[in-house]
């Protein structure tokens, strides 16, 4: 793991991908892999990573299958490349695996929306503003912990 003045600053890593053909993306971006401890019977799944986004954001039917699309969070608006749509933020428990070290459970608030059509984001607010993260592009390697 990697460390900052002789401390842990991270205490799981994973290989992240940024191409194929399961990720019907035009250009690069980070897809780390995640899991929801609420569904056992839901397989692991890859999420992209965007340092840009205000929030998280829910794959429709994840939400759906965690019962949070019509939750009772905060009702907000929020921009993103569909257009401005309202839906809610809600808490739901999220994992992020590890290959080596320690895979990370968490509490993070996601945006929830009806209208929403894409896939699940891991955005700033929530979420990535509670965790030490870093990336090493070169190798697609993903580190990632809680501050201690």
């Amino acid at each position: 793991m990697l460390k900052l003045n002789g401390q842990d600053f991270t205490t799981g890593s994973a290989k992240f991908l940024d191409e194929g053909e399961d990720l019907r993306e035009s250009t690069p971006k980070v897809f780390v892999r995640v899991e929801f401890p609420e569904l056992a019977s839901w397989s692991r799944t890859f999420a992209q990573l965007d340092t840009g986004a205000a929030w998280s954001v829910l794959r429709r039917d994840v939400a759906e299958a965690l019962g949070v699309i019509d939750g009772a969070g905060e009702l907000v608006r929020m921009r993103t490349a569909a257009g401005t749509l309202q839906g809610r933020l809600e808490r739901v428990p999220l994992t992020l695996i590890a290959d080596e070290g320690i895979s990370l459970t968490l509490q993070a608030t996601f945006f929830v929306s009806r209208q929403w059509r894409g896939g699940t984001f891991l955005g700033y607010t929530g979420l990535l503003d509670k965790l030490r993260i870093a990336l090493d592009s070169p190798a697609n390697q993903f580190y990632f912990g809680e501050e201690s």
